[in-house]
């Protein structure tokens, strides 16, 4: 009997998706917007990865930055 390899699940292929917030021409984000931060951290309180969320590095900056103003203010978690 020959030996089968199993096969390692595959990542979707997320290189050719845009950034949302490029597609809207976004300069500025709230701390006070809450649904829109919401959806970038996970259960655990983290900050989505860029490859995740397919933001570009001018945008996850801003939104970390977003993130971390709603923490000290009381609006969003450190940590679960």
């Amino acid at each position: 009997m020959a030996h089968q390899q199993q096969q390692k699940p595959r990542r979707p292929d997320l290189r050719g998706r845009k950034c949302d917030f490029c597609e809207k021409q976004t300069q500025h984000m709230d701390w006070k917007d809450y649904p829109l931060l919401k959806t970038h951290v996970d259960y655990f309180g983290n900050v989505r990865r860029r490859f995740l969320s397919g933001t570009c590095l001018q945008h996850q900056k801003m939104l970390r930055l977003a993130i971390e103003r709603a923490r000290f203010m009381g609006m969003l978690a450190y940590r679960k």
